[in-house]
């Protein structure tokens, strides 16, 4: 997978907006980072709450930061009687709706995050916006 560009976080980050305003849910809240958990693309739907703005980018970075899904994430907090301050980041979140993109050598190479809706709503928008990312950065691999 290549790395991303500035181009790559747009049109994917403008073609997930397109789809979740297509679908006539709740607005939300959509960005990409690169893979040190950097904001490099995000839109706020016209009524989605100002507050969402530092979730979803905490989404991302928590994503890129501990190479899982924030979902996988959370998971991995209750399974284990974890809390967010045991990683000592004050960044992280453990809302599910964040997805890292992985190279096939474990390289982070950007993640997105949706905030807004349902968690599990957040989490399968999400999955389809680096869906539509990774098909950018790695058309071989596709929907992988």
């Amino acid at each position: 997978m290549r790395t991303i560009l500035l181009d790559d976080a747009l049109h994917a980050t403008m073609e997930a907006e397109r789809l979740a305003r297509a679908d006539s849910g709740l607005p939300v809240c959509l960005c990409v980072t690169d893979g040190s958990g950097d904001l490099l693309a995000f839109v706020r739907m016209d009524g989605a709450p100002e507050r969402l703005v530092p979730i979803v980018i905490a989404k991302a970075y928590t994503a890129v930061r501990m190479r899982a899904t924030t979902e996988a994430f959370r998971k991995r907090l209750l399974d284990g009687g974890l809390t967010l301050n045991d990683f000592c980041d004050p960044l992280l979140t453990s809302l599910p709706g964040g997805v890292p993109l992985l190279a096939e050598d474990g390289r982070c190479v950007a993640a997105v995050a949706v905030s807004g809706r349902a968690l599990a709503d957040d989490a399968a928008l999400a999955e389809t916006y680096a869906r539509l990312l990774r098909e950018r950065l790695d058309p071989a691999r596709g929907a992988d």
